[in-house]
């Protein structure tokens, strides 16, 4: 494995594994018997040299979003913050077997984040993949806020930095992310920024980023609206899709044209997307060499086809359109995702996040909003899907918690 380096927003980069020692615990040496390490925390430069070298050294490695619930294997729980490292003996139950890294959903479905494990080989597999459709190599800086311990960032951050020999640059705040891409393209061949629709929101505008600098937005949709915005003003977003079912991709946009544009593009190779509508609606199935396996025994394993809660369309060139999650129905014609659209010109580039249930609409935007602003919201959407104002509720996410991947969730309680 090569060397790697890691920096924060403000500190020059160092080497992975002199982050990793710092920790001080045995997860960065190989050992006759391997352990599992469940790691969580609030220092993200260390959660990701710690996760990596553990993977290196042969342990089992549990990624948590927060203190450990729910179904987890026995093993050392290590709570890794930027003052204090801790270790603690953990008692699991029966969990499933046949994995090496397990990571967590954002549980925006259920309510309740649930675990799946990957082998190595899946693993070495996707971030084949993230190297062929980012173009990077050593010389490339990979940038995000996105916390080390999601799949996404993860698996497109941490070991493809690793795989590659390259650099993750971990910015401290949402606001900074933009600007600390447009600072570090200068000493690198290729920049990928790993995003999403909340964080985008929250990131302050940088102006035009250089041409070898991308933008990959995943976890929700945006407005095509939202996406040409950002390709006008010269930086070059993409929209990828995959679930922490999947190790975080089975689609991205590589064309980014204006055929592709509000979609997540194509498959990538050995998957195939098929869209069931046999229950009325159009739900996503996939099948994928990198399908994870459910941690907890009641929750039945998936075989080499994973029905998933979302639902999509199919373009003539098998571009995937994601219209929605099976919560959703149409209203007068459209689904959530052509409501966005419709709302687009009214959003820009905020974040939004809409439900349809039971003939009504919910629109969901990160920060508060006038009443004047709603308003207009409000009678777009009713407008389009043929229904009373009365029937269209808009709301910003007051003090309602993100999810651990920095997203909205569908539920505002939880």
């Amino acid at each position: 494995m090569p060397d790697w380096t890691i920096s924060t927003t403000g500190t020059d980069p160092a080497p992975a594994q002199v982050l990793a020692e710092e920790t001080h615990l045995p997860l960065t040496r190989p050992i006759s018997q391997p352990s599992a390490y469940l790691l969580h925390g609030s220092d993200q430069a260390r959660i990701a040299a710690a996760a990596q070298a553990t993977l290196q050294a042969g342990h089992r490695l549990v990624l948590l979003p927060g203190p450990p619930t729910g179904a987890l294997p026995d093993g050392t729980v290590v709570q890794i913050d930027e003052r204090r490292v801790r270790a603690d003996a953990h008692t699991g139950g029966d969990v499933r077997g046949g994995w090496d890294v397990a990571m967590f959903t954002s549980g925006s479905t259920t309510g309740t984040p649930r675990g799946y494990g990957f082998t190595r080989a899946q693993l070495d597999q996707v971030t084949a993949w993230y190297e062929q459709i980012y173009h990077v190599t050593k010389d490339s800086i990979i940038v995000t806020a996105l916390p080390a311990a999601y799949n996404f960032t993860f698996v497109a951050g941490v070991l493809l930095a690793a795989r590659l020999g390259a650099r993750l640059h971990l910015s401290r705040s949402l606001p900074r992310v933009l600007h600390d891409a447009k600072h570090l393209a200068g000493t690198a061949d290729r920049l990928i920024v790993l995003a999403n629709p909340v964080i985008l929101d929250h990131a302050q505008a940088a102006g035009p980023l250089p041409r070898h600098v991308l933008v990959d937005s995943g976890g929700a949709p945006l407005s095509t609206t939202a996406v040409m915005d950002y390709r006008n003003h010269g930086i070059d977003l993409r929209e990828g899709y995959g679930l922490t079912e999947t190790a975080s991709l089975t689609h991205f946009d590589a064309e980014a044209g204006i055929n592709s544009l509000g979609t997540v593009g194509t498959e990538m190779p050995g998957v195939r997307t098929i869209v069931d509508t046999a229950g009325g609606e159009p739900v996503i199935e996939l099948t994928s060499p990198t399908i994870g396996i459910p941690l907890d025994l009641t929750e039945p394993a998936a075989d080499d086809r994973l029905r998933t809660t979302d639902l999509g369309r199919l373009d003539d060139r098998s571009r995937l359109r994601l219209l929605g999650r099976a919560d959703d129905n149409q209203i007068g014609g459209l689904w959530p995702r052509d409501l966005l659209d419709v709302l687009g010109p009214l959003l820009r580039r905020r974040c939004a996040l809409i439900r349809h249930h039971g003939g009504q609409a919910t629109i969901r935007l990160l920060s508060d909003v006038s009443t004047e602003y709603a308003t207009a919201i409000q009678c777009r959407a009713a407008d389009a899907l043929g229904i009373s104002p009365d029937d269209v509720a808009v709301a910003g996410q007051g003090t309602a918690p993100l999810l651990h991947s920095v997203k909205l969730s569908r539920d505002p309680q939880r």
